[in-house]
């Protein structure tokens, strides 16, 4: 979803190398990444590849720690050998939710699930083995050609009429295009370190899927609100407040949209408005 965004966005005026999973395993062939990088000699490699699925990580923490973790020590060993500068796609889900406040980047993280746990490793091989580097904290993409539930509930609420969605877990929506245009001018200002980027406001799942009706005129849906708590079994534990402030990324010059915004222009562009 942001990878394929960014290509769009770099590919004019610049030489872009995009490799998937079948070219380039970053997490099985640390030497084939490695070369790799080194044969293309890039300015910058933007690390998007992933294993975003929360509680897939908590059911398959081996490929969790394999994929963000060691593959992305993989991914900036390479980048410390051909001098490239590395952007990391790090998450919210680094912190435990309790401060009651939006986090900073200078806050301490203490994640809570192993998506957390694998990610913020990530984040530590790109921080201990790299000198240039920006650590971009994102929370609840959502955007064009998303599977995750944030992309797809507007096309669920054509098959379902009925959704329970919880009221206790607060973050910051993302719109993919916002996060590029946002990655692009970190770029171009050649910021370094970590930097939070998400839409302006906050909201439960409960509240966005509210938006999400409300804007598609979606009369029929009903949706229930729930605590996290009382069906969370199985699922791994979430921050029950994660907001993070863009406070810094405003500072350096950038400012992003309010999230219902930037929701409605999402929905007016790649979904049907009447049902």
């Amino acid at each position: 979803m942001v990878g394929g965004l960014l290509v769009e966005a770099l590919k004019s005026g610049n030489s872009v190398f995009a490799p998937g999973r079948e070219e380039l395993d970053i997490a099985a062939d640390r030497e084939n990444v490695i070369r790799t990088i080194g044969d293309f000699k890039p300015d910058v490699v933007i690390h998007c590849a992933a294993f975003t699925d929360v509680d897939g990580c908590e059911a398959d923490w081996k490929r969790a720690y394999l994929v963000n973790g060691l593959g992305t020590q993989h991914v900036a060993e390479g980048c410390a050998e051909a001098g490239s500068t590395m952007i990391y796609f790090s998450t919210d889900f680094v912190f435990n939710g309790k401060k009651g406040r939006p986090y900073s980047e200078a806050d301490n993280p203490s994640p809570l699930s192993v998506y957390g746990e694998s990610k913020l490793l990530g984040e530590y091989y790109v921080s201990h083995l790299l000198s240039r580097f920006i650590i971009v904290r994102v929370s609840r993409i959502f955007g064009r050609n998303g599977r995750n539930f944030s992309s797809v509930l507007p096309w669920l609420m054509r098959e379902k009429n009925r959704f329970i969605l919880t009221d206790d877990l607060v973050n910051s929506p993302t719109y993919a295009d916002d996060l590029v245009r946002a990655t692009v001018f970190l770029l171009e200002k050649r910021v370094l370190g970590i930097v939070n980027v998400c839409n302006r406001g906050e909201c439960s799942w409960y509240e966005y899927g509210t938006k999400v009706r409300d804007i598609l005129k979606a009369r029929d849906v009903e949706l229930v609100p729930v605590r996290f708590s009382g069906f969370k079994k199985g699922q791994a534990e979430r921050p029950c407040y994660s907001v993070l402030s863009t406070r810094l990324l405003e500072t350096i010059g950038f400012s992003m949209p309010d999230w219902e915004y930037s929701l409605a222009i999402y929905l007016k562009n790649f979904h049907p408005q009447k049902f």
